[in-house]
């Protein structure tokens, strides 16, 4: 713990003894955080003493009027301010030590304690007060998480005033505008940047808690976490208000000392005695909510999870089993978990060979992998991109290759980009949409990982005015697509392949643009190349080339029988 503490803005702070019997803490001296002190005490004033300690006098090292003090030099100042506030640079005779142990764990969430927790030199201090404050640390992002919760939810109502945006509660328009939600998620991902799930779980929460105030106030306190909130909204999502409010009250009645495992089984026993039928409710909305979801993994590895009820998950994991044990033959060393591996795998590998597929900007599904020349020839191990998952190594990338179909993509050597493609007409031909999905891969609203290929080619400036060109062309999902024509969204080019992209609140975001490869610098720790690297063959050439390989899955271009629905609608 520190002898002296920084106040608001850096500004010093002394700290002197306590008079021998001070009334109240209330009766502190004036200081950067004084009206602070007075709102976030207990309305029960802790019994001090008790604590071991007591408040004292602690008082402000300040500036005076708009000159700064500079503590080693003479200020003139009269001596009741210098005894006021102890210009010396060092701690007053008989400091005590700040802050003392105890006083985090009676302090409230908020401003004040925040100021504390950031005084405790973890170094210095003692056992029980590094547990003191790791414990205040979580009532603070307890709090955060409550003054976050109400921002978002007041943004959600506040978006519904905005042009093109359905107010909350109502039923969207046919035509020409976006829900409120999908606004604020907009909103939401944009400003912390994180995906659209996140945002979406984000605004979700902040509605369902809106009606739990109880809950609110409890996570506001500190009393709970964000986790055990949401399990709280989870468990009274199907409830009406007053079954919400009785399940609420009970629930946090019990949630002192409980994990959010054991607050989940207390919140749905609550549920369940205030409304039998709520289970079979919350089953269904379950089910609506099924799905399979792709996650990349390091090691060039990739997770897909498959949600549904019960019985159809359990159904189709005995049939995988099973499949797997016929798999296996006399000496196959393979484990039952590798076998029904490679059974999953072998299904997607052959499906997208031969079963009739829709299409995505004309193409039928495919993998693909984009690799440099200088790699795939083994000049160099630089990493490989598997579209949609993420960086591959080498020796990856060659192999996923090896069994593909080729097309060479020509890129600026300076930024990794494509060259420029346009035509006259409206809709991209096959070759400018292969080009416009290769070169961003996603959509490019921001946080926005949906692929390329389940996008709309959206035209940056509306076409005529705009050409039909790679460099006013877009991959956009259809909620993006939709905030950007019906809201007043706004994107403009960096002039160096990225966007800036200003939304409705007026707050404006940089999308850069992203190169095919990423390149890092192979050098050593002293700044040498490493033997034969840093020369790429192609490079004399001023122009650096990289392939995109898609594995053998039979026609290449979709068939004039396959749904096109991806051309932008507007």
């Amino acid at each position: 713990m520190r002898e002296g503490v920084v106040g608001e803005a850096g500004v010093p702070v002394a700290a002197t003894t306590a008079p021998a019997s001070p009334s109240s803490v209330r009766d502190l001296p004036p200081d950067p955080l004084a009206d602070t002190w007075l709102e976030h005490l207990p309305e029960e004033e802790p019994d001090w003493g008790s604590l071991g300690w007591a408040p004292g006098a602690w008082v402000a090292r300040k500036p005076f009027g708009d000159v700064d003090v500079d503590v080693n030099e003479d200020v003139d100042v009269d001596e009741q301010e210098r005894d006021r506030f102890d210009l010396s640079g060092a701690p007053m005779a008989g400091a005590e030590v700040w802050p003392p142990e105890g006083m985090l764990d009676v302090t409230a969430p908020g401003p004040l304690l925040a100021g504390l927790v950031n005084q405790v030199d973890l170094d210095e201090a003692g056992d029980e007060q590094l547990v003191e404050v790791l414990a205040a640390a979580a009532r603070l992002q307890s709090w955060a998480s409550a003054v976050e919760i109400d921002a978002t939810a007041r943004l959600v109502e506040r978006v519904g005033d905005w042009r093109g945006v359905t107010p909350a509660g109502r039923p969207r328009a046919a035509v020409g505008e976006v829900t409120a939600r999908q606004m604020a998620v907009a909103e939401v991902r944009a400003a912390l940047a994180v995906s659209t799930r996140s945002a979406q779980i984000r605004v979700e929460t902040a509605q369902e808690l809106s009606r739990l105030p109880g809950t609110q106030e409890a996570l506001r306190a500190g009393r709970i976490d964000l986790p055990k909130a949401r399990v709280i909204a989870d468990a009274t999502a199907t409830l009406d208000q007053s079954g919400a409010r009785a399940v609420e009250t009970a629930v946090l009645a019990r949630a002192e000392g409980r994990t959010s495992s054991q607050l989940r089984d207390t919140a749905r026993r609550a549920a369940l005695a205030f409304d039998p039928a709520a289970g079979q409710v919350r089953h269904q909305r379950a089910v609506a909510d099924r799905a399979v979801h792709l996650e990349p993994l390091a090691d060039g590895m990739a997770c897909c999870s498959y949600t549904d009820s019960a019985d159809k998950v359990s159904a189709f994991y005995r049939w995988v089993t099973a499949k797997a044990r016929a798999s296996k033959g006399p000496g196959d060393a393979r484990t039952l978990a590798q076998c029904c591996a490679d059974v999953l795998g072998d299904i997607g590998t052959d499906g997208l060979a031969f079963d009739r597929l829709p299409s995505g900007q004309g193409r039928r599904p495919q993998i693909q992998v984009v690799v440099s020349a200088a790699t795939l020839l083994g000049v160099d191990d630089a990493p490989g991109e598997l579209v949609g998952i993420g960086p591959i190594t080498a020796e990856v990338a060659r192999r996923i290759a090896a069994e593909g179909t080729w097309r060479r993509l020509l890129t600026d050597p300076r930024t990794g980009r494509f060259d420029e493609l346009s035509v006259d007409t409206y809709e991209p031909p096959q070759d400018l949409r292969d080009h416009v999905t290769a070169r961003d891969r996603t959509c490019r609203g921001l946080g926005c990982r949906i692929p390329a290929e389940h996008c709309d080619l959206d035209h940056r400036v509306p076409h005529p005015r705009g050409p039909t060109a790679a460099h006013n062309l877009d991959p956009d999902c259809r909620v993006d697509h939709e905030i950007k024509t019906f809201t007043d969204t706004t994107v403009e080019p960096d002039g160096h392949g990225g966007l800036w992209i200003t939304l409705p609140s007026g707050r404006r975001y940089h999308r850069p643009a992203e190169p095919v490869l990423e390149e890092f610098d192979a050098d050593t720790t002293d700044g040498e190349t490493p033997d034969g690297a840093g020369e790429d063959p192609l490079a004399q050439a001023g122009e650096e080339a990289s392939a995109a390989a898609s594995p053998d899955i039979g026609a290449d271009r979709a068939g004039p029988d396959d749904a096109d629905d991806d051309i932008p609608p507007f």
